[in-house]
């Protein structure tokens, strides 16, 4: 693939991802449109999975369906969840992307927020072989603390494991 193919496809890779979330598809189970991974695609995050790398062919759960538990955890107390602010960098080897999360507490009318950044890196094809995401604690923390009851820095399915006792909390199905 030409290096501009895939700047333009790395460009609506991003923007569906943003889209999904926007439209709060994510929850019904919508995937993310182009997105394929290598076989040996790792996912970091200091947050999500502390000092680890995850191969993503070797955990339980699919990356699509962990986005849809995550969304469809949070809009329990966040029904209007959803990013307010964008920005997108693409480039021939991958994309940067910066959103601002918000959402209104259906608890106590109190709205709260978060930026979360991602660096995707792909190969010749456009398929991902390194994807991360970085929040700030100061933010997410307490946005996680009153989405799910939890907060991390999380090591190996410990957020996964949070989410799952959000599910059964609330007789939330997949």
């Amino acid at each position: 693939m030409k290096p501009e193919d895939r700047i333009a496809k790395h460009r609506r890779m991003a923007e569906n991802y943003r889209d999904k979330y926007v439209l709060q598809q994510v929850q019904q189970g919508e995937t993310y449109d182009e997105w394929e991974f290598t076989d040996d695609a790792v996912y970091t995050s200091p947050y999500f999975v502390a000092e680890q790398e995850l191969v993503l062919e070797d955990v339980a759960t699919s990356f699509d369906l962990a986005a849809t538990v995550e969304a469809k955890a949070y809009s329990v107390v966040f029904p209007d969840w959803k990013p307010v602010e964008y920005k997108l960098w693409a480039a021939d080897n991958g994309f940067v992307m910066r959103y601002r999360w918000e959402g209104t507490s259906s608890i106590d009318g109190a709205a709260m927020g978060f930026y979360s950044i991602s660096f995707v890196e792909t190969n010749e094809d456009a398929q991902i072989t390194h994807w991360s995401t970085y929040v700030n604690d100061e933010e997410y923390g307490p946005f996680l603390q009153a989405a799910i009851g939890a907060r991390g820095p999380f090591h190996g399915e410990e957020y996964m494991q949070a989410l799952s006792r959000h599910f059964e909390k609330h007789g939330l199905t997949i």
